[in-house]
């Protein structure tokens, strides 16, 4: 089926002490997968065939390398509170310097639609072209640049002048919206509309011709490479013609054969006019189809099969291939030969086609799905374990069967009495022979029942909509992307939808309010799951997946802040597992608060914003011969928050040269960018290099340059020192602490690593502190210690085994050998010791931290706050730069046992430091070869109970531990 368009207009939606016409100040979370998550409406490609653009229904535009693939730029353009913000159309200007972006934009600010045209390299906005009566649908620049055409879905099309932004000419007289924009080679501009009309201008942009055509619903206009031939593709019905552009007579229609259903509606020509593509949006199982045919539509074809969800736009290539985009969310190319090129997918959590499929513990604190169509790949999260597991359905195989089993439950689709039809897909779905109240524009794809059977819910594009028996509409609850599948708790408290967009949201049945939020990550481990207001738990590595939306104003690109720059306070497990037994975030807060004994300062985040840091020169990938790096960037950061410093970073960890620029004057305006350049002395071989500017509220967003060297190098022989501090607890002052293996684990994990002196290292130099002498005096010294004995050419290890306790107020401890719980603060070790060591040492940092483990401590202060994510994220962060092997993840216990005479982690780690990791015998064992390594070997150990796990800053390469003999 094809996704229909959303088109309605907007009521505005006003913040306090906003003035009416500028976009609201209040920040909105957006999920951030370096990837769209929503439908990919359209796509374009710049002349020299070097950059591609996709607009999106997430309501962003990004840039990608075509080359690559790879991203290069998220530009966000201001959004409102609900769908105001959706993009449908993007074009490149013939220059490829500049993007002009449409769709649902500036509505609920200005009463009009209004175009964006950003510019491409630093993806500032240079232009809002305003006005427009409704929504922006197709978007075409003129061959010369100087005027851009903007086809909209009623009202016609309106032309503006690029540079000055006047009105050039406007057409109202169009009794549909126009989807369909071609400019010819000679300046000839075609429009197609769906009222059965193309119209045909010169170009001085006069109307010469209107043409009725054989179709009912003309979508696209596609003038050939040659400007004498003009391609129309018609939606909801398998019809293709293709006409003389002198006259509009009749030339021939391309064959539809074998198009069962749909329509080839979206053309594209290749360079030399000797092929035509045609994108299929028609049901064939499960897949889109792109055609294509030969001798520019008179010969044959061959259908190749893209996408799995709608195709919604297709560009030509100048090898003679053709790009496409699609709902998936995806993008890709087919080459000459009509064969997949490539393919990039977002891989969200595809709910589609699990209508039913969807379990459901009875309070609704436990949800299974599936990760692929269909409810394939099944998995489960729990919010009371903090689990994303799918180790339950190894037992039998059959998933489903041994969810209910375990208490979960599938949403009721049936109840005597009530009959709906045509829900499935369809636009007009009814109850007992009467038509559900819908919106025009809107389609339905899943049904549920309430458990006590008087209501009825039905997941749309746009909401969820609850009836009672006489088809009366009850509640209506927006929703952010498109519901493919739901299920109600058994108690009739929660609606739990699973959306387009990847993410499962959790409502009150009552109110109708967003309660709870998760996004399951694609690679099937990391999440975050957070309430309306932005309080979050994430996995460890997970906290980037979600930010906070900023507006600058009408006129400015959006800012983006991951929830990471906000950790101290919204980083909340305690108020996330509070939120589905209150069923209210202020409860759920209030209840958090009085059980830490500490009450939530109030953080307004729109006015506690850390700075923005772009790097201006030079580009994202530099050749560089010389061993000094002018580095030019902009900084950007609000008046009350001067910066205190940028730091620069090599391969992670501080530069020589420049660790830090010392106190910069805050901007007199805070949309100002301030110019500065750095020079950075860069080691003789490749590396990353990165900016982080700070002030009062915390780090940037880190931004990085991949260096190439390609000057002299000069051989050193000399090895790097390895630096490792060891510590562990077994026995403690208070026997009732008493673990079995910490202490053997820190003590062998130091001699492993003795026996790399002279292979990988030059030395090894160890500091072991275990049982009695693990003091907090003496791990402070030794925190001490390796901080200042490890310089940039070394590499410092820190392994810590042990008890660790989050206390009353949510901050977390080491506890050494004297700790007395009555004296948390004055015996325990806080963890920002540990955070401050890591990040002013000066070399290579690796982090090894088993502190989950029962009993004792941990099994009398443990709560919903005591997990180890939050500890794993803080370190493992670009400001703090190191890389963090945990022993567990979330809440789980670290285990041990007699018969490893370790714990689980240790016995693993010291498997792998041995060179087990080595599984492809390169003779060394990296970073990602080991965390490979232990992920596979704990599990094992321990039957799936514990899952240990590594995280790395990006800024950070991965790089060889250890050699083998």
């Amino acid at each position: 089926f094809a996704l229909s368009l959303c088109i309605g207009i907007l009521s505005a939606t006003f913040t306090p002490n906003l003035r009416a016409d500028e976009p609201t100040r209040k920040p909105i979370l957006k999920i951030e997968l370096k990837a769209h998550v929503d439908l990919i409406k359209d796509i374009d490609v710049d002349s020299e065939n070097k950059y591609v653009a996709t607009a999106s229904s997430d309501r962003t535009l990004r840039v990608w390398e075509l080359a690559t693939h790879s991203l290069i730029r998220t530009i966000r353009p201001p959004i409102g509170l609900d769908s105001d913000g959706e993009l449908y159309c993007v074009r490149f200007s013939p220059d490829g310097k500049r993007i002009a972006v449409g769709g649902l934009t500036g509505y609920t600010w200005d009463k009009t639609i209004c175009v964006y045209l950003f510019d491409r390299e630093s993806g500032i906005m240079v232009k809002r072209y305003t006005g427009l009566s409704d929504s922006v649908y197709a978007l075409a620049f003129s061959p010369n640049g100087e005027n851009l055409v903007c086809g909209m879905v009623s009202g016609g099309i309106k032309v503006y002048n690029v540079e000055s932004g006047r009105l050039a000419m406007e057409d109202k007289d169009y009794k549909n919206y126009c989807s369909g924009l071609s400019f010819s080679k000679q300046g000839m501009l075609a429009v197609a509309c769906r009222n059965g009309e193309v119209k045909i201008y010169d170009s001085a942009l006069k109307l010469i011709r209107t043409k009725m055509t054989r179709g009912k619903y003309p979508y696209c206009a596609a003038y050939s490479p040659d400007g004498l031939k003009l391609a129309i593709g018609y939606g909801r019905e398998a019809y293709v013609e293709v006409l003389s552009a002198s006259d509009g007579a009749f030339l021939y229609a391309p064959s539809m054969k074998n198009v069962e259903s749909g329509d080839l509606c979206h053309l594209a020509w290749s360079p030399d006019g000797q092929t035509l593509w045609g994108g299929d949006s028609a049901v064939k199982g499960y897949y889109r189809s792109i055609r294509r045919w030969e001798k520019g539509g008179q010969g044959g074809f061959k259908d190749t099969e893209s996408a799995l969800n709608t195709l919604f736009a297709l560009r030509p290539l100048r090898n003679g291939g053709a790009l496409y985009c699609a709902g998936d969310p995806s993008w890709g190319a087919l080459n000459a030969k009509g064969e997949p090129d490539f393919y990039v997918s977002s891989n969200l959590p595809n709910y589609n086609l699990q209508n039913g499929k969807m379990l459901l513990s009875r309070d609704g604190t436990t949800v299974q799905f599936g990760y692929l169509q269909g409810g394939i790949k099944p998995i489960r999260f729990a919010i009371n374990s903090l689990s994303l597991s799918n180790d339950f359905h190894s037992k039998t195989g059959d998933s489903f069967a041994e969810g209910k089993r375990d208490g979960l439950m599938p949403p009721l689709l049936q109840v005597s009495g009530w009959d709906v039809r045509d829900w499935d897909s369809g636009p007009a779905p009814t109850l007992n022979g009467k038509k559900l109240p819908m919106y025009d524009d809107d389609a339905s794809h899943c049904i549920a029942f309430s458990p006590d059977r008087q209501s009825l819910v039905l997941g749309t594009q746009r909401c969820l909509r609850v009836y009672d028996k006489e088809a009366k509409t009850t509640l209506e609850i927006s929703i952010p992307s498109v519901a493919w599948t739901m299920n109600i708790s058994q108690d009739g408290k929660l609606l739990v939808a699973g959306l387009l967009d990847g993410t499962i949201r959790w409502y009150s049945m009552k109110t109708g309010n967003e309660i709870l939020a998760l996004f399951p990550h694609p690679d099937m481990s990391h999440w975050i799951l957070w309430t309306p207001g932005g309080y979050y738990n994430a996995s460890a590595g997970a906290e980037n997946l979600l930010g906070w939306h900023v507006n600058r104003g009408k006129d400015q690109a959006a800012d983006f802040f991951p929830v990471s720059q906000f950790r101290e306070t919204f980083n909340r497990a305690d108020v996330v597992s509070q939120v589905l037994i209150s069923l209210d975030e202020d409860e759920a807060l209030k209840t958090a608060d009085a059980a830490r004994g500490k009450k939530t300062q109030n953080v307004v985040v729109e006015k506690s914003l850390p700075p923005i840091l772009r790097i201006v020169s030079p580009g994202s990938t530099s050749d560089v011969a010389s061993k000094t790096l002018s580095v030019k960037y902009s900084v950007r950061t609000s008046g009350d928050a001067p910066l205190k410093s940028v730091k620069v970073l090599i391969d992670g960890r501080p530069a020589e040269a420049a660790r830090k620029i010392e106190e910069v004057a805050s901007n007199s305006n805070d949309n100002e960018e301030v110019a500065r350049n750095v020079d950075v002395a860069v080691p003789e071989h490749d590396c990353m290099v990165t900016l982080i500017a700070e002030n009062k509220f915390g780090a940037s967003v880190p931004a990085t340059i991949q260096v190439h060297y390609t000057g002299k190098v000069v051989v050193d022989s000399l090895k790097p020192k390895l630096y490792v501090l060891s510590v562990g607890v077994s026995k403690y002052n208070n026997p009732d602490y008493n673990l079995n293996f910490a202490a053997i684990d820190a003590t062998d994990f130091a001699a492993a690593l003795e026996i790399q002196k002279g292979r990988l290292y030059r030395e090894v130099v160890t500091k072991v502190i275990t049982d009695e002498n693990a003091t907090k005096e003496n791990i402070l010294d030794g925190l001490e210690w390796i901080q200042k004995q490890t310089t940039s050419r070394d590499v410092a290890m820190v392994f810590l085994s042990g008890h660790g306790l989050r206390d009353g107020t949510g901050d977390y401890y080491y506890v050494p050998a004297n700790f007395d719980l009555k004296r948390t603060r004055s015996t325990g070790i806080l963890f920002y010791e540990v955070q401050k060591t890591v990040s002013d040492i000066a070399g290579k940092v690796l982090f090894f931290v088993d502190t989950c483990h029962s009993g004792g401590a941990a099994g009398k202060t443990r709560d919903l706050d005591n997990d180890i994510n939050k500890i794993v994220n803080e370190l493992s962060s670009a400001e703090n730069g190191a890389v963090v092997f945990s022993a567990s993840t979330g809440k789980e216990v670290a285990l041990e046992d007699k018969k490893w005479g370790h714990g689980a982690f240790t016995k693993a780690l010291l498997e792998g430091l041995s060179g087990k990791a080595d599984i492809q015998s390169t003779g060394r064992v990296t970073v990602a070869m080991l965390d490979l390594y232990l992920s596979e070997r704990v599990k094992e150990l321990t039957d799936g109970s514990q899952h240990p796990t590594t995280q790395k800053p990006p800024s950070v390469p991965d790089f060889p531990i250890i050699a083998k003999p």
